[in-house]
């Protein structure tokens, strides 16, 4: 026999262990149709009520009484203690900001004073602060300037647009443009003596004056006017040439030897004698008389700054003495240490020497020609007195010469 079994609440039919699978079947079918017939009503009920009218009062909210007394009424958009728009940008107009937000600048961009690019809008307490920067030069008038250059700002201040001049540059000096330099700016100026207008002619006339000499005779100076200098200091001063003031100084450069002449000396220098005076210590080499070609004291010196030795190699001395030399030598300055040489020793060599040096003088050049050998100059060891060849690099030649 079956079991009946059923749901508590709606006593639906279920099936049992025990019973036999063609009666719980039919017992499922009959609890599925009850169950739709129950979900039908349902429905139906929920479908009714929807449509019922029923209210409720504000308390029955919590917090809803709070919430509609702090809001605001959309008569109150824009207005004073209201709140504000938003206009077709999706931003608060300029009006409904407040004034101070525009006393500081505000960029719009770059505008383009030749086409008026953006069109700059007339001024006003909406766009106060508004600035637009010159990108390119023009003459477009905004409130009546037009002289627009790049680099300028236009500013609106409210009422009125103002120019911020950037590029107020001076376009020229006396004609002059671009860096100018002093020595420009002076031969444009122009500026003579007679611009100094607070100098007298005689100070106008000093300043204009030629040289040194010119000034001197302007002034009047004299010996006398020199009042710190003693009398033989004002007559060593005051005399004629350079011979006057060895004369008046005691001075004597050296003995005359007319005796002695080219052709009349041969073979070694000998010592010098009394005949030749207490002034004259040494004839030095075959040179010295070789190159006398007259009568001593000389006048005038030359002597060169330290040359290269290049083994071969020709060199032009401009001597300055306006005269053929008389006397010319060359003197070997030791630079680095060699054959027993320190650094600044000198010798002094026959500037006939047929391996080192060949001199040939005139009136306004020594013509030179070092001797072709590797190594042109040969000297005794200066502490064994071994004869060996100078390294060139190792010293430098001076010419020194006499007319």
């Amino acid at each position: 026999m079956s079991v009946e079994n059923t749901t508590p609440n709606r006593r639906y039919q279920l099936p049992f262990g025990s019973n036999n699978l063609e009666d719980d079947v039919l017992r499922l079918v009959a609890a599925f149709s009850a169950i739709d017939v129950d979900i039908a009503g349902l429905l139906v009920s929920v479908a009714q009520r929807a449509l019922l009218v029923h209210s409720h009062v504000i308390a029955d909210t919590t917090g809803l009484q709070a919430a509609l007394d702090s809001k605001q009424d959309e008569s109150e958009k824009g207005n004073a203690n209201g709140y504000a728009s938003l206009g077709a940008d999706g931003k608060v107009p300029a009006a409904q900001l407040p004034s101070a937000l525009f006393g500081s600048l505000n960029y719009q961009g770059d505008w383009n004073a030749n086409t008026n690019t953006p069109t700059i809008p007339a001024a006003a307490a909406g766009n106060k602060g508004w600035y637009y920067m010159v990108s390119v030069a023009g003459v477009s008038s905004v409130a009546g300037i037009t002289d627009w250059k790049v680099g300028d700002w236009a500013v609106s201040d409210g009422t009125k647009w103002v120019k911020i001049d950037n590029t107020d540059a001076v376009a020229s000096v006396a004609g002059l443009t671009g860096a100018i330099t002093a020595a420009a700016l002076k031969t444009a100026l122009a500026i003579t003596v007679a611009d100094i207008t607070d100098a007298s002619a005689n100070g106008r006339s000093l300043i204009s004056a030629a040289n040194y000499a010119a000034m001197k005779t302007l002034l009047g100076i004299t010996a006398a006017d020199i009042t710190n200098a003693s009398a033989n200091g004002r007559s060593l001063i005051t005399a004629a040439d350079y011979a006057a003031m060895r004369t008046l100084l005691g001075l004597v450069i050296g003995t005359t030897v007319a005796a002695i002449a080219s052709p009349a000396f041969t073979g070694t220098p000998t010592a010098p004698t009394a005949a030749l005076g207490t002034n004259t210590t040494q004839i030095a080499t075959t040179a010295f008389v070789q190159n006398a070609a007259g009568s001593l004291p000389f006048k005038q010196r030359f002597e060169s700054a330290q040359q290269t030795i290049t083994a071969g190699g020709p060199l032009t001395l401009a001597h300055g003495l306006a005269a053929q030399p008389k006397l010319y030598l060359i003197y070997l300055q030791c630079v680095t240490a060699e054959n027993g040489y320190a650094v600044g020793d000198e010798i002094t060599f026959s500037a006939t020497n047929s391996n080192g040096v060949t001199i040939v003088p005139d009136a306004t050049n020594l013509n030179i020609r070092y001797g072709s050998n590797a190594q042109p100059f040969f000297a005794n060891n200066k502490n064994t007195g071994a004869n060996a060849g100078l390294t060139n690099a190792n010293w430098r030649a001076v010419f020194r010469a006499w007319a």
